[in-house]
């Protein structure tokens, strides 16, 4: 029986049906099929690909009707040719044009059907009766799925794609443009963990209101605020730019479908809903980077002609983890510090049951980053003997709509928007948190439960629309996100992390923090959108961030000295998040805290 298999598409010369042969060994000739074609057989032409260079390696084992094959001529069964559609090829000008394999209709599809069952999730677990239901589940999550929420919220698809096409140019030393940061900060997360949760509050707001006073935490809801914003914008940016390779739509359109789902379940159902969906999209993610891994393998030829291009192209600091870590020092301090106090985090770390299990979100969470961070570098890796050059449009996109079958480019495609998607519903939720905390505090009244939930409905579609509107403005994902990480450590790491262990500071100290520190980088960022300001520091992000860190703490120490100490206060609320008299000072922190800021038992 004839292994081989035909599959006609129009040809590009005459409408001939145009085939493509793929030769090798039955197990490597399966796969290689799967993810890509070669050389049309019939008319001679077509890309010659690297996975169809590598299996040159097994023509010495060919009879001679293989031979033939391999010449144009018909194949024969016996020599188990496996043939192929070429129809990502177009002649035309005597140039080559890349066109998706992918139908646009199984996209749509596929998407239509992981949003019905997502906002299937978020309809069956809807209880959000109260503000502490509404953005914490009501502390009944257990700690395995607050940590898988908590690393696809962290591993947006922006990440992914980032760290795949650094991997490709940088080699292992791009671990630490994501992966170093991260785990740095799940560490310092490890042992602050315990201590965030027994804090007992809704939010880094209330937080910071029990610390210091009213104004330090408006002070820091408005820089979250811009951040988390900036945050979801950038992951928008990355979401319409995906969309736009796989549908050929516009840029915003792509941008306002992503916002219009995230939009629908992260207003319906909360936290809980958030959280149970993005359990689910860790799992799609997860696979998406299984198959986009497996297949830059395959496309590349093989492990041998990996090691063997790393060779030729690039030298032994290639395959060097150490290598990467001073040319992205800049990304290890600004993505370093601002995850760690990153309000996502800190929102399940706040969730969990008790402080024992805020600490175990830590643990798992480190389990699923490491083989994560470490897949999507060796999938970059992997990818560098399939193009001479990365693709302007991504390694991941050029891949799943160039060289997968549709069934392998549509899991891919689901992976990655499964993880920016959410992304961007974990900043929309947290977004209409302190916007919903600014709210209240605006009011200067009462607010009962159920408007409390109304105003965090209002916020979260309030976040959506400037969200998309900075996306459609300033379509660059990596200065969104390098805006917002920068602004977020610079401004407000020192007066929230110190606050816990310092007790000389103060509320002067830590405002003077928050807008010197945070106004530095707005300001170098002004700067390098092209306003014409003047400026005392080198080019570079690892300088800026640098002396905005260096403001910040010297405002938060300088100011906090020089002024009246509130150890009253202190003593409270590090009393507290220590677990000392912590039913006796619940009432204390709250009165200080004010009415907008509820505890968590």
């Amino acid at each position: 029986m004839s292994m081989s298999r035909s599959m006609p598409s129009k040809s590009p010369i005459a409408g001939l049906p145009c085939m493509v042969t793929v030769i090798g060994p039955p197990s490597f000739r399966a796969l290689s099929a799967s993810f890509g074609p070669g050389r049309c057989h019939q008319c001679g032409r077509g890309e010659e690909r690297p996975a169809i260079r590598i299996l040159s390696r097994w023509e010495s084992q060919l009879s001679p009707s293989a031979a033939q094959q391999k010449s144009g001529r018909q194949p024969s069964a016996a020599n188990a040719v496996q043939r192929k559609s070429c129809h990502i090829f177009a002649h035309g000008h005597g140039s080559l044009r890349k066109e998706t394999t992918v139908s646009p209709f199984w996209l749509i599809g596929a998407l239509a059907a992981y949003f019905l069952i997502l906002l299937g999730v978020s309809l069956y677990k809807r209880r959000t009766a109260t503000e502490t239901d509404y953005f914490l589940g009501g502390n009944t999550m257990p700690a395995w799925m607050l940590a898988m929420a908590f690393v696809a919220t962290w591993y947006g698809g922006n990440s992914a794609l980032i760290s795949v096409d650094e991997a490709n140019t940088q080699g292992m030393g791009s671990w630490w443009v994501l992966g170093g940061p991260t785990v740095i900060a799940v560490i310092a997360l490890f042992f602050l963990g315990p201590i965030i949760r027994r804090a007992g509050l809704l939010s880094q707001d209330g937080i910071m209101t029990s610390r210091y006073n009213k104004t330090a935490g408006t002070v820091l809801s408005v820089v979250t605020a811009i951040y988390l914003i900036v945050w979801g914008a950038s992951q928008m940016v990355a979401l319409g730019l995906f969309f736009m390779v796989f549908f050929e739509i516009s840029f915003a359109w792509g941008v306002a479908v992503a916002i219009a789902f995230s939009l629908a379940y992260a207003m319906i159902g909360g936290f809980r809903a958030v959280v149970l969906t993005e359990t689910a999209q860790f799992g799609f993610f997860m696979l998406g980077l299984i198959v986009t891994f497996v297949g830059a393998v395959i496309v590349s030829g093989g492990p041998d002609a990996i090691i063997q291009t790393i060779e030729t192209k690039r030298d032994a600091a290639f395959l060097n983890l150490w290598e990467g870590f001073g040319p992205n020092l800049g990304y290890v301090i600004a993505f370093g510090l601002a995850f760690t106090i990153d309000p996502a985090a800190w929102q399940r770390l706040q969730a969990t049951k008790s402080p024992k299990e805020a600490r175990n979100v830590t643990v798992h969470a480190m389990v699923y980053f490491l083989p994560l961070y470490f897949l999507v570098v060796f999938a970059g890796i992997a990818s560098i003997a399939a193009f001479d050059e990365p693709p302007e449009q991504g390694l991941v996109a050029t891949l799943a709509t160039s060289h997968f079958l549709p069934i392998f480019g549509v899991i891919v495609f689901i992976g990655i928007a499964a993880a920016i998607m959410s992304t961007v519903c974990t900043t929309l939720n947290l977004s209409s948190l302190y916007l919903t905390e600014l709210t209240t505090k605006a009011l200067r009244r009462d607010v009962e439960e159920k408007q409390k939930v109304w105003i965090a409905r209002a916020a979260t579609l309030a976040a959506a629309i400037i969200g998309f509107v900075v996306a459609v403005q300033l379509p660059s994902a990596l200065t969104l996100l390098a805006l917002a990480s920068e602004m977020l450590a610079a401004g407000v790491f020192f007066p929230l992390v110190l606050g816990f262990f310092w007790r000389r500071a103060n509320s002067a100290g830590a405002i003077a923090s928050i807008i010197g520190g945070g106004g530095f980088i707005l300001y170098g960022f002004l700067i390098e959108l092209g306003v014409a300001l003047p400026s005392f520091w080198g080019e570079g992000s690892v300088t800026r961030v640098l002396i905005g860190l260096a403001i910040s703490f010297v405002l938060y120490v300088g100011v906090s000295l020089s002024t009246p100490a509130e150890f009253s206060k202190a003593d409270e609320f590090v009393g507290r998040s220590r677990g000392d008299s912590a039913g006796t000072a619940t009432g204390s922190i709250l009165d200080d805290a004010g009415k907008g800021n509820n505890a968590v038992s």
